[in-house]
């Protein structure tokens, strides 16, 4: 397989989880930031890409990463954007989250809502 990695993230209101699995649903090596420790998105976004971006190296790359996915709280799938979540610190109504990851990695990305994203695990891996 020449992309065996996917990367997984969970925004939530206290941390921010993430990490790399491979095909089988295994779990390769993970990470986390604070999310609530970030008044400010762009703040967020550069801690994130920059706890990210060593995972990558350690699989091979980002070349090796077939995409990510994202849960996140009030994650709209058709839009990739988190809409009004009264949970999170920043003040934007409607933050496209998916682009902006697309664009700060250049790895295709998706973002669901984080309940959609748990049960679909669930449904695939188990608990």
């Amino acid at each position: 397989m020449e992309k065996p990695y996917v990367l997984g993230i969970d925004v939530g209101g206290t941390n921010t989880v993430f990490g790399v699995v491979d095909a089988r649903g295994n779990l390769i090596m993970s990470s986390s930031i604070k999310t609530g420790a970030h008044n400010d998105l762009d703040d967020y976004i550069k801690d994130l890409v920059a706890g990210i971006e060593p995972l990558l190296e350690q699989v091979g790359g980002k070349d090796k990463i077939r995409g990510i996915g994202v849960g996140a709280p009030n994650g709209n799938y058709y839009t990739g954007s988190i809409e009004f979540a009264p949970n999170l610190p920043w003040k934007k109504t409607q933050i496209p989250f998916a682009q902006i990851l697309k664009d700060a990695l250049g790895i295709p990305t998706a973002l669901t809502n984080d309940a959609n994203a748990a049960a679909i695990g669930e449904m695939t891996y188990g608990a």
